[in-house]
């Protein structure tokens, strides 16, 4: 622990020990900037109803009334006498009063449309400072007059590293020939965000060129509002060739080493997803030595080389949304030409070169020491001017 610090910093998200993609990276953060000296709280609009709690050093708020924390900006910010909130989550959907009424809101943004959307562009006006963790939403964010600070998303390379892939899958119950193709996308949209029709159709051709192949979903299928995974497999004739999680295991029992043995039973990730502000499993995947399959839309393809650690499809359309911009939906025919390279490629040497990859760009340790501490420190220093 490091000597105390004055800035006191609020973060807006999922709690930590939540199995999404913000809390996963709320795990990662938390810890580090505790660990630096200063005090920090989090307003967990997900993961805790109904009081305060203080867990190792931090203090978690829950959610009050609006469903997102955006009267927590305001309120828990207040309690906790916070000098700067920061947000990771969507902001369209906060609420521009708590906006104005946040003391120094710095929202860590993900651009997942492009171009931008107007909702996000102008709540942006009320903030102190802003993040982006996208190469991607950065550019975006300039065009539209506004400066950013790029802190990328980061993966635990010490958890998520390769292991034996044969004894990980005879640990699971998978035959040692099966190539297993995974996803690890939530299932919480129809349409789906995470492309499970498209995957679905284009494992139907791969399995005819690759017979001993499966796919295996992290998510919940049957998830309400969701896409009906199940019911699709079945009538396209590839039921018996897909496989899920216990749900009730994946929801509360996986934590980051359980996700990293999963992983390691995959022969590629599959994360074609029509719009991502980054996609926390393209990084997690390759750290374990994983190629993966992406979309060549926003965030994603600055997270893969291009047939050195996996493969990016291409879109066939574009699609209009409620936010009033753009995603794109992934070409069937373009991600199986995808798992097929990636199939008849030298998986290991592909492997070996994603793993590099992670370790140079998104380790955690790195990432936090190079970007997240030479800007904390410029906060303090900006907002306590007098040492």
């Amino acid at each position: 622990m490091n000597k105390q610090k004055k800035l006191r910093v609020l973060i807006n998200s999922n709690a930590p020990w939540s199995i999404s993609g913000y809390g996963q990276q709320m795990a990662e953060l938390v810890p580090f900037i505790r660990d630096l000296g200063y005090p920090i709280a989090v307003s967990a609009f997900y993961g805790l109803e109904g009081g305060i709690l203080e867990l190792d050093g931090v203090r978690y708020y829950p959610k009050i009334n609006h469903v997102y924390g955006s009267d927590g900006l305001v309120k828990h910010g207040e309690d906790f006498q916070a000098d700067v909130v920061l947000t990771l989550q969507d902001i369209w959907i906060l609420h521009p009063d708590d906006l104005r009424k946040t003391r120094r809101w710095i929202p860590i943004v993900p651009i997942d449309h492009d171009p931008a959307p107007p909702n996000i562009i102008d709540k942006l006006k009320y903030a102190y400072r802003i993040i982006t963790y996208s190469e991607f939403g950065q550019k975006e964010l300039q065009r539209n007059g506004f400066h950013s600070t790029y802190i990328q998303h980061t993966v635990d390379t010490d958890v998520f590293k390769p292991m034996d892939k044969k004894q990980r899958k005879k640990e699971s119950g998978i035959p040692e020939d099966v190539f297993l193709c995974g996803m690890v996308s939530a299932n919480k949209d129809n349409p789906p965000r995470k492309s499970f029709q498209e995957v679905l159709e284009a494992f139907q051709l791969f399995i005819q060129k690759v017979p001993n192949a499966m796919l295996y979903i992290h998510t919940t299928p049957d998830f309400p509002g969701g896409f009906p995974i199940k019911e699709y497999a079945a009538k396209l004739g590839i039921a018996d060739k897909v496989l899920f999680p216990d749900t009730y295991q994946m929801t509360f029992k996986m934590g980051k080493e359980a996700m990293a043995r999963v992983y390691n039973c995959f022969d590629m990730l599959l994360c074609p997803s029509t719009n991502e502000g980054f996609g926390v499993p393209i990084i997690e995947a390759q750290a374990c030595g994983v190629p993966v399959v992406t979309n060549n839309f926003t965030a994603m393809p600055e997270l893969v080389k291009n047939h050195i650690t996996g493969e990016i499809c291409d879109s066939v359309v574009k699609r209009y949304d409620q936010l009033h911009s753009y995603v794109a939906v992934p070409n069937v025919k373009s991600l199986y030409d995808c798992m097929m390279r990636i199939y008849q490629s030298d998986r290991v040497k592909m492997g070996e070169q994603a793993r590099k990859f992670m370790v140079d760009n998104y380790d955690s340790k790195k990432i936090f020491k190079e970007k997240w501490q030479p800007y904390l420190e410029k906060l303090e220093k900006e907002i306590y001017k007098h040492p």
